[in-house]
């Protein structure tokens, strides 16, 4: 009896919490206007974390309520994990990657990877380019 109440209460919970992370899907994707990815591997040097840190501290600097709100959205993405290989696959993902892509024209996506690892431990360096990027995508 107690296994067969722990089976429904776990059923009931990841029933419940997958409803909700795909409406919560579904809404931030009507109002974004540009996704961020971070595309890595299962084993990450240094300079690819410090990279992802660089990048999301910009982000959060420049743009919190817009990521707060779901106009932008930030994902870091492991390309060896099976579930993301249709999205690395999409983008031609080989390895490492900071891609920004506009929703409205995903033909005008802008790598940054290069500048992402030059200026890892610098986020002040890397700020003018996410934003040169990223601004006209907001409009």
């Amino acid at each position: 009896m107690k296994n067969l109440f722990l089976s429904t209460f776990l059923l009931l919970t990841v029933s419940c919490s997958g409803y909700s992370q795909q409406n919560n899907e579904t809404n931030s994707d009507n109002q974004t206007k540009v996704r961020v990815y971070f595309f890595h591997g299962t084993h990450r040097c240094t300079g690819c974390i410090n990279a992802e840190k660089s990048t999301v501290a910009v982000l959060n600097e420049l743009y919190r309520s817009q990521l707060d709100q779901g106009t932008i959205t930030f994902q870091s993405i492991n390309i060896e994990e099976s579930q993301n290989k249709a999205l690395a696959e999409k983008y031609q993902v080989a390895w490492n990657m900071l891609l920004i892509v506009p929703v409205s024209d995903e033909k005008g996506k802008v790598e940054l990877t290069e500048l992402a690892f030059t200026y890892g431990t610098n986020p002040d360096g890397l700020k003018p380019y996410i934003k040169e990027v990223i601004d006209p995508m907001l409009k």
